[in-house]
């Protein structure tokens, strides 16, 4: 195979790769966005608890019981947060990378495209040069 051929097929390689991060880090930012939307939604129903103050809740312990749920819950779901945002930070240095590599492979494949153009028409008219000094030129 041609240098042009491989290196067509390493930037191809490298592009599969590069979506593959990108698919594995919107997996991701979907988690988080979730994880948050969550978070909300508790913060939302412990104001809506303290606000409502209903008295035969306060009067069974049941609202004593529902903050320490609310509050575990929270707490569950801030050290799963925690672990999707580092793992998020460690797949941007993923992505960046896998950029990067596209970014060189589409460099390297196009100044090698063009100097094969070049060194083509240079061929083309060293030939048709020899040709035209053979044949002492069109009769």
């Amino acid at each position: 195979m041609s240098q042009l051929t491989d290196l067509a097929m390493m930037q191809k390689l490298v592009e599969v790769k590069y979506r593959q991060q990108q698919e594995s880090f919107a997996r991701l930012m979907e988690q988080e966005r979730r994880l948050r939307q969550s978070l909300r939604q508790l913060d939302e129903q412990m104001i809506e608890s303290r606000q409502s103050g209903d008295a035969p809740q306060k009067a069974l312990g049941a609202d004593v019981l529902w903050q320490a749920w609310i509050g575990r819950k929270k707490r569950e779901l801030n050290m799963q947060l925690a672990q999707v945002l580092a793992v998020k930070e460690r797949h941007v240095a993923q992505v960046r990378h896998a950029y990067g590599k596209v970014l060189v492979t589409e460099t390297l494949f196009e100044q090698l495209r063009t100097r094969t153009k070049k060194e083509r028409a240079q061929s083309q008219r060293d030939r048709a040069v020899t040709s035209m000094l053979f044949n002492k030129g069109p009769q």
